[in-house]
């Protein structure tokens, strides 16, 4: 034990580090350890009184050792009182070698010209444990989610997006079109003589049609389009920034696709109304048009692309011009 300890820390100061439950050292300003309780000896796992002496560089990481040292000589320009909590995520060494997580609270103690340190120490090894449990299930909790949201928005026969999920898009598609003065589309495509096919050769080669119509439309659509199953043999395609030509181009990329698809038993076609939305300028809080109003502009188009003798396209502007 240095000859100095006694004039600078007292016997009543000695017993109350050695008595701390706390993990306590005391070190000079240049790291070499004059007093250690039990607790610290316990920590580290190091034998009762074979850590005075030691430098503090002996409870730390070999990598971390320089930087600490920087650390060190600042401090010792300028002591402050460190609480516990000031700082996090300290890594500390045990004699076995083993790293843990700490917190260290620092005091300065000034005396005939010579900085001591009394460092204190917690171990968080079992906060960091809990807090990487916690975060494991806030992980799971947020895939969990996820699941019962892609569950509650995806058709589980074709993988499409489902009815709701097709208007919710619809409505921030809309709200886009408005503010952004962008055009957008809204495509109905419904199998062409559905319910005969079905009475045919059953619900499952039924079933096996609206697959290949997904896996067809999947294929011909683009990055930005949506796709979505909303209703038993229909179809919805939301198409970003689509005009009205571009809508007719897009619906005839899609008609084709499954007009041109090798089908298992006959022949497989659909039919397609369009609509088209756009606004001249930009509007900076949107009074968006009713989602229903449009859908029903698409399914004008549709009947009249079955009436016309189905595997065709309609945009509801051309009603018009029949009309």
């Amino acid at each position: 034990m240095p000859e100095h300890l006694g004039s600078l820390h007292p016997d009543v100061y000695r017993v109350a580090i050695e008595a701390s439950p706390t993990p306590t050292l005391v070190a000079d300003a240049d790291g070499v350890i004059i007093l250690a309780n039990r607790e610290v000896e316990r920590l580290f796992g190091w034998e009762h009184g074979t850590l005075v002496g030691c430098s503090t560089d002996e409870l730390l990481p070999e990598e971390l050792r320089t930087e600490h040292a920087a650390h060190r000589a600042r401090y010792a320009a300028e002591p402050a009182a460190r609480p516990m909590g000031r700082q996090r995520d300290l890594r500390a060494r045990r004699r076995d070698g083993t790293e843990f997580p700490v917190e260290v609270g620092l005091s300065p103690v000034q005396t005939a010209g010579s900085l001591y340190v009394v460092c204190s120490i917690m171990d968080l090894t079992e906060r960091s444990k809990i807090r990487e449990d916690l975060s494991q299930q806030a992980a799971l909790l947020k895939q969990a989610n996820l699941k019962l949201t892609e569950l509650a928005t995806t058709d589980h026969l074709t993988t499409l997006w489902n009815r709701r999920a097709f208007l919710e898009q619809m409505d921030i598609e809309l709200e886009r079109t408005v503010r952004d003065a962008r055009p957008m589309s809204v495509l109905i495509l419904d199998v062409d003589n559905f319910k005969p096919y079905n009475d045919e050769f059953g619900h499952l080669a039924g079933d096996e049609v609206l697959r290949g119509m997904a896996r067809v439309l999947k294929k011909h659509a683009r990055r930005s389009d949506f796709l979505a199953r909303i209703g038993g043999e229909e179809f919805g395609v939301l198409l970003h920034a689509a005009d009205r030509d571009g809508a007719v181009r897009m619906a005839e990329r899609f008609r084709l696709g499954i007009e041109t698809t090798d089908w298992p038993r006959r022949r497989i076609t659909m039919s397609v109304g369009a609509v088209t939305v756009a606004f001249p300028k930009p509007v900076p809080r949107p009074k968006t048009p009713e989602r229903s109003q449009l859908l029903a502009a698409a399914d004008r188009a549709l009947y009249h692309s079955k009436e016309q003798g189905r595997n065709r396209v309609t945009h509801v502007q051309d009603l018009a011009a029949v009309n």
